[in-house]
């Protein structure tokens, strides 16, 4: 989700002026923000008590209103900062101690529209702000805590002077003075009952539609203050009168609205202090997945870089520091808010202890904790400092789940943390909608390429995987969808992805190499599934476990995880062990040293979607990846097969047919996304010096070659895929479903079912991996990184021209499928032929033309054959025209 991979894959800050960081720091929050800070000195006058300090300041507080007098009828609530209210007023009480002090603002969506990323229950980004007084008015400014330097010292002045706050908002003082307090009053409704966090915007964005904040329908709903924070609930009107008509220049409505022109929102606002005394912050190291807080420090000018990096942690302490185990002085507890249906709660408890068992090992007992929210409490789950986790209830699934934190900017502590799990992500309506408004096929790299690093897409994928399970073990007769076996992998899915969740939470990222640590037989094991789990890492995106065709699930492997992998022990003992300060350093090597270990094996984000690397990927499973890959095809296989003779009962709806072959469909092409990541892979190891191993390994040519080889017979060979006609006729769409998408203008499927082109839109998505550029110059270049080891870029063309054209040696006819796939084929090359640029090695154009020149010598030679039929004679004469003018054009070089 936008918020964090969780909250933001990494953050950017820095101290906030306390000696947290080597000694006193200099933060850049602006003129006026500390008498050592500030370059204005007309600012600098107007500091915590302004009457006192200026005479122009004197005269203009004489004309405000007594303290008493503005808030004559009010009620006073004491707390972090006092509030006062009457009616639809709020005041905030300011004494001088609170201006020019850092506050930690907290964000939330306490209701929202269930779409358009406006959940309910969502973290939004948090701020360190300040209430900093210019004259006569208090302005609501976000600290800059991204740049520091020493206090005092001529590059913390540079600092200073060279990076701007943000202004949030600000307003007039309401008072004079409290006579005894010198305290004076600013209304909360002009700093808060405004379009704070820019919702206005991201509406235009996200609709195309002029929506504004209408503050005359906007209110303060809410107020409570406790010495630790204050908390706002303010319900934001947003309204556009003329809305532009859906589609007219990419506009669209928010569909869950009864009238899209009116929309309300209530954020949840905490304002708390930060911790007095900050925690001793733990340096980030690249071998292990931690998120991590970034700090520009300046100090020092011999530094390679300004920028030190902190592991995002919650602080944690041992009650006993000399004892082997002992429970923490304050365990990180998860609040299981009232929105959580009953029946899920043990399995969402159980993901989140699972944790205590990596705590359990680095000596805290009890480390973290699991309540429950009473029906009668008096306070939110949202309120900043409470973890929690909620159900969310959207119009759509958008992310199944989600783990997002707010942390403090100058050491790493991890502050807040709020999980949603999405409703819909668990059980049939999720299935149900896939079956009329889902893609097909998606593009083997359409959610590598797409992916944001801030956005955590597991749940949502994992819930997919469980609705394809029903159907495999459905259809195979080993489970009924409405037994209460089927409500055991709904809590095994629950209990999988709170464990993902958590770990987020807890400070951990993704890990997406961790898939490969066990064999198959492992995973087909029960009892090793049940102790190990699936994977080296709940942090990975692991498919769900399904045994072979013939192979009951009941004498197989677990489907999910069911407990942590030694990863995720590894990284929670570099976050979170107690170490001495003296011994940290060499302590945090001697762990971090470990990563040469194949049970640690660690790859992220970037290594995913950057698609270099072949062993970082999502929904694999198992050491040998093109075995994996095979087993997932032979599943699919059987699984279409089984629809050829299933027996609906006669009031059955026939999409579900439809819903069972796409699902079928669908996985097999991540496993050729699986594949084809193998071809020029170069695995990128995160080790350093003296691991004696080296960190870019070109994958082994043998091992590409069995990735082509079952790509070859799985995905480009003329038998790939085949459903009878009579399947073919009942593939029907649910017309319920159909129905409610077009009145509801959401992107529908086609009403007929066209396999030709789900087939081939699988095929042309192997022809675009292989055939990228990318992928040629990785290949070459592994040529000069193992010689004796790369599969050569002229074999990989030579065996793609084998598998697509292999009717031109056999002499064969060609079916309307294969004439799609080798039209695609040929155009793909022509259009690398015209354009030079297209492939940026000179060999790899080389080799191209040389191979398009055999391949047309080929084709001609078939389309003499008088066994074709005529729609394969002129396929054939029409490709070798398209090569051949591909050939001959003149092409402007760059350069020339």
């Amino acid at each position: 989700m936008k918020q964090s991979l969780l909250a933001r894959g990494v953050r950017l800050a820095a101290p906030l002026g306390l000696a947290a960081l080597a000694g006193c720091a200099t933060l850049a929050s602006g003129p006026g923000s500390t008498p050592e800070s500030s370059t204005d000195p007309a600012l600098t006058a107007v500091s915590a008590k302004p009457a006192a300090s200026a005479p122009e300041s004197r005269a203009s507080a004489s004309s405000l209103r007594p303290f008493a007098e503005v808030v004559r009828g009010a009620k006073r609530q004491g707390g972090l900062l006092a509030t006062w209210q009457r009616d639809d007023k709020v005041w905030i009480e300011l004494p001088p101690a609170a201006l020019n002090k850092p506050f930690f603002l907290s964000p939330k969506l306490k209701s929202g529209i269930g779409e358009g990323r406006l959940f309910g229950g969502l973290m939004r980004d948090e701020f360190v702000i300040e209430f900093r007084r210019v004259h006569n008015q208090v302005q609501m400014i976000a600290r800059n805590t991204a740049y520091v330097a020493s206090a005092g010292t001529p590059t913390g002045r540079a600092v200073s002077a060279a990076f701007s706050p943000s202004l949030l908002a600000s307003t007039a003082v309401a008072s004079r003075p409290h006579p005894d307090s010198d305290a004076v009053l600013v209304e909360a409704n002009a700093l808060f009952l405004t379009d704070l966090l820019g919702t206005g915007a991201q509406l235009q964005r996200q609709y195309k539609q002029g929506y504004s904040f209408d503050a005359r329908n906007s209110a303060i709903t809410a107020v409570r203050s406790t010495p630790e924070l204050t908390v706002l609930e303010v319900l934001n009107h947003f309204a556009d009168s003329s809305i532009s008509a859906p589609k007219s220049g990419g506009a669209s409505v928010p569909r869950s609205l009864p009238d899209p022109r009116s929309l309300f929102v209530t954020y949840h606002y905490s304002i708390a202090k930060l911790p007095e005394q900050p925690m001793t912050p733990r340096r980030a190291d690249a071998r292990i997945g931690h998120f991590s807080t970034v700090v520009n420090d300046f100090s020092d000018d011999l530094a390679r870089s300004p920028r030190q990096r902190f592991v995002n942690r919650w602080r944690l302490a041992k009650k006993d520091p000399a004892a082997a185990m002992s429970e923490p002085v304050e365990p990180i507890t998860f609040w299981l808010d009232r929105t959580i249906p009953e029946k899920y709660r043990a399995a969402i408890s159980a993901g989140v202890l699972e944790w205590n068992k990596a705590f359990e090992q680095i000596g805290f007992q009890g480390a973290i904790r699991v309540a429950e929210q009473p029906e009668d409490a008096d306070w939110d789950t949202l309120d900043f400092g409470r973890a929690s986790i909620r159900w969310m209830t959207n119009a759509r699934p958008s992310f199944g789940a989600i783990g997002p934190s707010h942390v403090d900017p100058r050491t790493g502590e991890i502050l807040d943390a709020d999980i949603g799990v999405e409703s819909l992500s668990s059980r049939s309506l999720r299935a149900l909608r896939s079956q009329v408004i889902a893609k097909p096929v998606e593009s083997l790299q359409a959610h590598d390429a797409a992916h944001d690093l801030a956005l955590c897409d597991y749940a949502d994928y994992a819930a997919e995987q469980l609705s394809y399970a029903f159907d495999v073990l459905e259809a195979r007769g080993d489970l009924d969808p409405a037994s209460p076996e089927a409500e055991q992998f709904v809590d095994a899915y629950l209990k999988d992805t709170t464990m993902h969740e958590v770990g987020h939470t807890l400070g951990l990222r993704h890990n997406f190499r961790s898939s490969r640590l066990y064999t198959a037989e492992q995973l087909a094991d029960r009892a090793f599934t049940e102790a190990h789990g699936l994977t080296g890492s709940v942090m990975e995106y692991a498919p769900i476990n399904l045994p072979p065709p013939g192979t009951p699930q009941a004498q197989h492997g677990t489907p999910f995880n069911t407990t942590l992998g030694p990863y995720d022990y590894w990284a929670i003992e570099y976050a979170y062990k107690p170490i001495a300060a003296e011994r940290e350093a060499a302590e945090l090597s001697r762990i971090a040293a470990r990563s040469v270990e194949p049970q640690l094996a660690y790859g992220t984000d970037e290594d995913n979607f950057l698609g270099i690397d072949p062993e970082s990927l999502q929904f694999d499973l198992g050491a040998d990846v093109v075995a994996f890959a095979k087993r997932r095809v032979a599943i699919g296989r059987d699984l279409l097969a089984r629809q050829e003779s299933r027996e609906l009962a006669p009031d059955e709806d026939y999409s579900v047919l439809r819903r069972s072959v796409s699902y079928a469909l669908r996985d097999m092409s991540r496993a050729a996304g699986a594949l084809t990541r193998q071809i020029g892979g170069v695995r990128t190891l995160r080790h350093h010096a003296g691991s004696g191993r080296d960190p870019l390994q070109p994958v082994p040519a043998t091992e590409q070659r069995e990735a082509l080889d079952v790509l070859a017979a799985n995905f480009l060979s003329s038998d790939s895929f085949a459903i009878s006609p009579a399947l073919q006729r009942k593939l029907v769409i649910d017309f319920q479903e159909r129905t409610d998408a077009v009145f509801s203008g959401d992107a529908i499927a086609t009403t007929d079912f066209s396999l030709a082109t789900q087939v081939i839109d699988m095929q042309r998505n192997v022809l675009e991996a292989l055939l990228s550029d990318d992928v040629a110059a990785r290949l070459l270049d592994s040529q000069a990184k193992a010689p004796k080891q790369a599969l050569r870029l002229s074999e990989l063309y030579g065996r793609l021209d084998k598998a697509v054209w292999s009717e031109l040696g056999s002499g064969a006819d060609i079916s309307a499928s294969r004439r799609e796939l080798q039209r695609d084929h040929v155009n793909r090359v022509a259009s690398l032929l015209l354009r030079p640029g297209a492939l940026s090695r000179s060999d790899a154009r080389s080799l191209l033309r040389a191979q398009a020149q055999g391949l047309l010598a080929r084709i001609q030679h078939a389309s003499k054959s008088r066994r074709l039929s005529a729609d394969a004679r002129a396929h054939l004469r029409d490709s070798a025209d398209t090569l051949s003018q591909a050939l001959t054009a003149r092409v402007q070089r760059a350069g020339l």
